[in-house]
């Protein structure tokens, strides 16, 4: 559902692509921590959580809409190509089955995807049905109460067709046979970037943050992705985006 790759330096919006690159780095932690064998990385964009992934599970199903993003997704994934493999599916439309047999996946993992959707509980089931008992979901969805409205209450992001809050998350969830254990945020990095905006308006600096072409560069989107844009159960009301940890039972 979205075409953003944190290491596009042409893309100034240094802490918008640390908190995506956070997310992916995050899941595949976790991951590694329980000997993943197949992930799905669902709304997979131009791949880079894809390739991620790759380092924490041993197979990894990349997804989109888009058969533009896929074949990004595949060049972004060169180097583990033989582990991964790609489908294109919508998912207000189509199934992820017969592709994808239910039961079959250790892990699914879907960023700033249901917002997107008509249906969202749809798509949840659907994530339910291919995780396997104890099979994790790690999902993130824009916080409403970050969300701004036009002038006549919808959003005004026209991509976005649903709202969410923690407590709707999370009965779409646990409607579905997933029951969360984990809320987590990126707090830090929003604040951050809202203190840069502060000092810049208020010129007590002279440049921003995207201005340094150092900020764009790999290692350096990695360094804030972990550091400022790790997601953390710390301070959660202050992050852009919702995350939960959910285990199919």
């Amino acid at each position: 559902m979205h075409g953003l790759d944190p290491f596009d330096v042409e893309d100034v919006n240094v802490w918008r692509k640390a908190e995506y690159l956070g997310r992916y780095l995050f899941a595949a932690d976790l991951l590694r921590q329980r000997s993943c064998e197949v992930a799905a990385d669902i709304s997979c964009g131009p791949g880079y959580g894809t390739a991620e992934l790759c380092t924490a599970a041993v197979r990894v199903i990349g997804v989109d809409q888009s058969q533009e993003m896929i074949s990004k997704a595949a060049d972004s994934c060169r180097s583990c190509s033989s582990r991964v493999e790609f489908l294109r599916k919508d998912l207000d439309q189509g199934s992820l089955s017969p592709e994808i047999a239910e039961g079959s996946i250790d892990a699914v993992v879907s960023f700033e995807t249901l917002e997107h959707l008509l249906d969202p509980g749809r798509a949840m089931a659907q994530f339910s049905a291919i995780l396997r008992p104890g099979g994790l979901l790690i999902c993130s969805v824009p916080n409403v109460l970050s969300e701004s409205r036009d002038s006549v209450g919808l959003p005004k992001n026209k991509e976005h067709k649903q709202w969410f809050n923690f407590g709707s998350l999370c009965r779409m969830a646990e409607t579905n046979k997933l029951k969360v254990s984990y809320r987590l945020g990126q707090s830090w990095s929003r604040t951050l970037h809202r203190r840069e905006q502060q000092l810049w308006h208020a010129k007590r600096i002279l440049r921003r943050s995207t201005e340094f072409p150092v900020m764009h560069s790999k290692d350096m989107m990695r360094w804030l992705g972990y550091v400022v844009a790790y997601p953390t159960v710390e301070d959660v009301d202050g992050s852009y985006s919702i995350i939960i940890v959910a285990e199919k039972f």
